[in-house]
């Protein structure tokens, strides 16, 4: 992976810059984890919104949403991680990279919070869908302030095949979860409950798809 972190004045600034030009596996963690929690905020809002929509609780049928959540997720992923987790980025300091990092993280972190306190107060579907759109129209503007395009891909169509491959293996794993946790949780109203299995399904299949990524799709 190319060097993506300019070296900057000032003994801290340079050791943290060091230190993450040495480690970049800990960096592209960074990035891939706030990328998750906008897969995950993604999902969250998918889930609700349709579940709420059809009156789906738990179970299969809970499952089964969570699987086409998980989809659409999995497409974002796909979209964020190959272009700016795995990509080769130059020209970007350190600390524009941090301010990214920083407006990614906590589009995805709010966003699960307000779908959580939505959960908890049993919000309609409406109240799901307009955060949704709230969600998509702030990450669009990120994309484009980050200057990325998907113009300036190599487009190789046997490293999807893979991806789609190990991230199959991920949904698996996220939609059975939720269906075996969703059954026997009952810790509170059925919205939240279904929220905490979700994060608890999305927890594993995190840490699943990043060494998946990293060692077979995305590698150098």
């Amino acid at each position: 992976m190319e060097n993506i972190i300019q070296p900057v004045s000032g003994g801290f600034k340079e050791k943290i810059t060091g230190f993450l030009e040495r480690k970049q596996v800990i960096y592209q963690f960074l990035r891939f984890a706030c990328i998750g929690f906008l897969n995950t905020a993604l999902n969250f809002l998918v889930l609700n919104t349709v579940s709420k929509a059809l009156g789906i609780e738990k179970g299969l049928a809970l499952g089964g949403v969570a699987a086409i959540a998980f989809s659409l997720a999995v497409v974002q992923s796909y979209l964020w991680n190959k272009t700016w987790t795995f990509g080769s980025e130059t020209g970007v300091s350190l600390w524009k990279n941090v301010v990214r990092l920083i407006c990614v993280g906590l589009l995805g972190i709010l966003t699960v919070i307000i779908v959580l306190a939505g959960s908890r107060m049993s919000a309609p579907a409406t109240f799901y869908f307009w955060v949704l759109v709230a969600y998509l129209i702030l990450e669009g503007v990120f994309w484009r302030l980050f200057g990325f395009h998907l113009s300036d891909w190599h487009h190789e169509g046997h490293s999807f095949v893979i991806f789609f491959v190990v991230t199959l293996v991920g949904l698996l794993i996220n939609s059975s979860l939720v269906s075996l946790i969703s059954t026997h949780l009952t810790l509170t109203n059925t919205d939240l409950d279904k929220n905490i299995a979700a994060v608890l399904s999305t927890g594993v299949s995190m840490f699943w798809n990043f060494t998946g990524y990293k060692v077979i799709v995305f590698r150098k």
